[in-house]
């Protein structure tokens, strides 16, 4: 084998010259030369780097350092909110009828969450993968609460499984427990978790805060609310907790006193609810107010429901039911039920026609059973009718007896037929107060409009115009839409079009008893504050100007109603009272709403009293039944 002898390199030979022709020299080379275009590439590139590096360099250090600066330092501090307790709710006698418990909800982190943790989190709390996957992907918030209210099994299981998870949180809160009297369900309403709608117009709440959804803990949850206190925790780069204080100590939530009597409330939906089972009738209301001040000391809606099913998370199911229950139990039927108002009407009717002098208290008219009228297009007669055949007939028996024709023709007016024989002693012509004046005396007493009572989303009612009508039938025929005198005469004895709610009538009767003055109704009666209470004014809606005389003569009406008219079974009481009762018309034959609107005692009324109960069969006095028990109950006891 030939030998091969090798030079070593000079020092100088290391780094050779691109122009070396000596195949050998090149052989030997430990580095080839860059080309010349190559350097110069790999020049600019690392120019291009230290530009870019030297912009963001200084964007980040001298355009955007107040905004980094305040990043970097709310990452050194981090802020908790420390929760406290919302406000409490009191009867009149300060009976507790709201309570706060601990409750334990599970949150989860949808962008953390593996599925391998839903399954777990599944087991623990007996729901299918699949679905709780699809709900948790069908979400449109980052933040989901995946259970509520857990067990004590279940947080033990979570906080042993789940102790290094940062996708979990289980966040403890303060959970609502309401009395458990159902009938205080539509008064107290419930709380629930605030909704994304909701948390967008509130800044002071967070995604896992709850708020008042119903009743009064919605009216006055302002109040109720916590304030909330705020922890800050300062850590260092590696997130190690350095120091925490309290920059805001939390206070609890202001406490509300109500003008609500807890026994009152008992007895009352006590009554109702034997009378609706005794007697098979579906729903009923009542509303008890003192005519001085608009303070209610009693309010049942039944059938009712259970508050405190919402407060726990109520189920799906649960909701279900309740949505499709055919009594409407989440009906609040004292503020939101709409009703004929039936004979109610009359006393208002009645008042009217002396306040504009079309009768005095002394007018007499002889009322048939039936009352003609002569059909002007047709010519035949049209024929209104009575219950029995009264005869001549004052404003005072008119509403005792509750007179339909002697109503008929304050209300609407008379023109005696020409060309048919009616009875002679019928008044040959009258001139009534007119669907106009009618619709305005009512309104001046509160119908068609809201009370302002201090719950949320009251009804307005409807007190119907001919130009309400021809509005409301646009697109029907031009005689559905015209106003005839019978829509007049309906309107005087509380049937046809009209809508009133129980509280309208109970606010209205004020105007009768006070002789003009109507209060706002409130339920709340004071709120305890923290340095102090504030009392809540009785609020004056209106003040008409009427004759003392006129509302004195109106009110002897109601009274002999109760002596010797359609509500003797009032009688018996152990105090004197004016009452009117009312039958209003339904869709079906033989079924009637039923109305009792009633002030006790006559010579200083403490309470005005208003009951409906829907849908009753035949003519029975099921509401007096219902009024008797009450009052009997409420003054034997005071």
């Amino acid at each position: 084998m030939k030998k091969i002898n090798f030079k070593p390199l000079e020092i100088e030979e290391i780094f050779l010259d691109g122009n070396v022709d000596d195949i050998e020299m090149k052989k030997r080379k430990i580095e080839a030369p860059l080309e010349r275009k190559k350097f110069y590439f790999l020049y600019l590139i690392i120019i291009f780097v230290f530009l870019f590096l030297l912009v963001f360099t200084f964007k980040f250090q001298v355009i955007n350092h107040n905004k980094y600066s305040k990043l970097a330092e709310n990452n050194r501090y981090l802020s908790l909110k420390i929760e406290a307790e919302r406000g409490i709710i009191y009867d009149k006698n300060m009976e507790q009828l709201v309570f706060n418990e601990i409750a334990f909800d599970l949150w989860l982190n949808k962008k953390n969450v593996s599925d391998e943790e839903i399954k777990k989190i599944g087991d623990i709390l007996g729901k299918d993968f699949k679905e709780l996957k699809e709900n948790i992907k069908e979400s449109q918030e980052d933040k989901i609460m995946i259970a509520s209210n857990l067990s004590r099994y279940q947080l033990v299981l979570f906080e042993t499984k789940f102790s290094e998870s940062q996708s979990m949180e289980i966040i403890r809160r303060i959970k609502r427990k309401y009395f458990p009297e159902e009938s205080l369900s539509h008064i107290l309403g419930y709380t629930g978790k605030i909704s994304p709608q909701e948390l967008k117009k509130n800044d002071n709440y967070e995604i896992t805060d709850y708020l008042g959804k119903e009743g009064l803990e919605k009216s006055y949850d302002n109040f109720l609310a916590e304030n909330k206190g705020i922890m800050e925790i300062e850590r260092d780069v590696r997130g190690k907790i350095i120091s925490q204080k309290v920059k805001k100590e939390p206070s609890s939530g202001n406490d509300l006193v109500l003008n609500l009597d807890l026994e009152l409330q008992k007895k009352t939906a006590g009554v109702l609810n034997l009378i609706l089972k005794e007697e098979d009738i579906p729903a009923a209301g009542a509303v008890i107010l003192k005519p001085d001040s608009g303070k209610i000391l009693s309010m049942v809606s039944l059938p009712s429901f259970n508050n405190n099913l919402f407060a726990s998370g109520i189920s799906e199911d649960e909701l279900k039911d309740l949505n499709e229950n055919p009594g409407k139990p989440q009906l609040n039927r004292i503020i939101n039920g709409l009703y004929s108002s039936g004979s109610t009407i009359k006393p208002f009717i009645g008042l009217a026609a002396l306040e504009e002098k079309i009768i005095t208290e002394n007018t007499n008219f002889f009322c048939p059973e039936k009352l003609c009228l002569e059909n002007k297009y047709s010519e035949e007669l049209e024929c209104f009718s009575d219950w029995e055949f009264h005869g001549w007939t004052t404003i005072r028996r008119a509403i005792a007896e509750s007179i339909n024709p002697f109503f008929y023709i304050i209300g609407g007016g008379y023109e005696k037929p020409r060309e048919h024989t009616v009875n002679p002693r019928i008044i040959d012509s009258f001139e009534g107060l007119g669907s106009e004046k009618i619709a305005q005396w009512l309104s001046n007493f509160g119908w068609g409009g809201e009370t302002g009572i201090d719950l949320p989303s009251e009804a307005e009612g409807r007190v119907p115009t001919p130009q309400w009508k021809k509005k409301y039938f646009s697109n029907s025929s031009l005689a559905e839409q015209g106003w005839y005198s019978g829509d007049t005469y309906n309107l005087s004895i509380g049937q046809g079009y009209i809508l009133i709610t129980p509280i309208q009538l109970a606010v209205a009767l004020q105007g009768i008893v006070n002789e003009g003055e109507i209060f706002k109704p409130r339920l709340v009666d004071k709120i305890i504050l923290a340095d102090g209470e504030k009392n809540i004014e009785k609020e004056l809606l209106n003040n008409l100007s009427i004759s003392p005389h006129n509302a004195q003569v109106i009110r002897e009406g109601m009274k002999q109603a109760v002596t010797a008219g359609s509500a003797t079974m009032l009688n018996s009481l152990p105090v004197s009272l004016g009452a009117k009762t009312g039958t209003a018309q339904t869709s079906r034959e033989d079924v009637y709403h039923n109305w009792i609107a009633l002030f006790a005692p006559y010579e200083n009324p403490e309470i005005i009293m208003v009951i409906v109960m829907e849908n009753v069969e035949g003519a029975r006095v099921v509401v007096q039944k219902a009024a008797y028990e009450i009052l009997n109950w409420y003054f034997n006891r005071n």
